[in-house]
């Protein structure tokens, strides 16, 4: 429990755990009790290795506290261990149960609530580039370098080109080199004057819905300060980082989608242009063959799913679903249209069709 000793420091009160909340191999989140009374807080450590992850998470919520967003409420930060201390929301579900229920009516609402969430983060933070960066540089293990990009999109997306080359060929795919480099540049393309920060995974299980009925968004391990249009896709694509990413019907996703843009517009009047049509075109193609990328070679020999339940998505089913919306904006990315559809029929052939089904609360 050293950890949870170096936690009580940072916050001047004695700790002892309550429950374990999750673990996997980045990180620990623990609920504790202050000084053995009712007030509990979260700790969340993180293993050796994931420095950036600790970096990104302080660095984010040290510029959110005290703010009054649906995000934790950070209490104290330590870097050895590496951890953050946040105050207790309480239980309740996510949006990721909303799905997995049978009421299509209350995953309408959940993802409302959703939309509601991440367009106050980014109508509140359009200006906060320059603090993000700062905490960024501040929030820097000893000896990790440089530390991270405020913005890591670009590198995740010249990394899927090269992954791309790499997998590609065994399905009997080779991408040309013109398509390859309109995937690294995509970052470039989007319209300016619309960054925002954001937890960049928020998946439908990465947030919280509290006893007062705020939807809090978590993990922001991935934070990052970038185009707004990478979260709006989510809607679309859907959930291209996420184990959850069943279909979502039109309707649901197209009402989710202009609501966070009715909420946004104030502060990112570019949300609301007619242009941003094309970042959203934009950003779906190449989260979709960004993920497809990172799928790939796991799924060459075999199937499998990217966690969660084991009725979530498969990975193949993810990437053909993924490469036909790809295919279907040819207007936004034409040679990536055209790997795209190469991708889509060398899968039919090695996989089968494998339709993207509903998330269980629409079927």
């Amino acid at each position: 429990m050293d950890a949870l000793a170096a936690a009580g420091r940072a916050i001047g009160r004695d700790l002892t755990p309550v429950e374990e909340l999750k673990r996997n191999d980045r990180a620990q989140v623990l609920r504790a009790r202050a000084d053995g009374g009712p007030v509990t807080v979260i700790v969340k450590t993180y293993a050796t290795g994931y420095a950036e992850r600790w970096a990104r998470e302080s660095a984010a919520l040290t510029v959110l506290r005290g703010r009054g967003l649906p995000v934790p409420e950070l209490l104290a930060v330590a870097d050895d261990p590496m951890l953050v201390v946040l105050a207790d929301a309480g239980r309740g579900g996510s949006l990721a149960d909303a799905f997995l229920g049978r009421d299509a009516a209350a995953a309408d609402g959940t993802l409302g609530s959703w939309a509601d969430a991440l367009a106050s983060l980014h109508s509140a933070t359009a200006g906060d580039a320059a603090l993000f960066a700062t905490a960024l540089g501040a929030a820097r293990v000893a000896g990790s370098g440089e530390g991270p990009a405020a913005d890591p999109m670009p590198g995740l997306l010249g990394t899927a080109a090269d992954l791309l080359a790499t997998h590609l060929p065994a399905l009997g795919v080779t991408p040309g080199g013109r398509a390859l480099a309109r995937l690294r540049s995509m970052a470039d393309e989007l319209s300016p004057d619309a960054t925002a920060l954001t937890p960049a995974d928020a998946c439908p299980d990465n947030n919280l819905a509290t006893p007062s009925g705020l939807l809090l968004l978590l993990d922001f391990e991935q934070a990052a300060f970038r185009h707004v249009a990478w979260d709006a896709a989510y809607l679309l694509v859907p959930w291209p980082t996420c184990w959850c990413s069943w279909g979502l019907p039109d309707v649901a996703a197209g009402a989710a989608l202009a609501r966070w843009r009715g909420a946004v517009a104030p502060s990112i009047p570019a949300a609301a242009a007619p242009a941003f049509e094309r970042d959203l075109d934009i950003a779906v193609v190449a989260w979709s063959l960004l993920s497809g990328a990172f799928f790939l070679a796991g799924v060459l020999d075999r199937d499998d799913t990217p966690g969660g339940p084991a009725f979530s998505p498969s990975r193949r089913t993810v990437i053909r679903h993924r490469m036909a919306l790809a295919a279907r904006r040819r207007a936004a990315a034409p040679d990536l249209a055209d790997l795209a559809e190469e991708v889509l029929t060398a899968t039919a052939r090695h996989w089968g069709e494998l339709p993207l089904a509903m998330a269980p609360a629409y079927r």
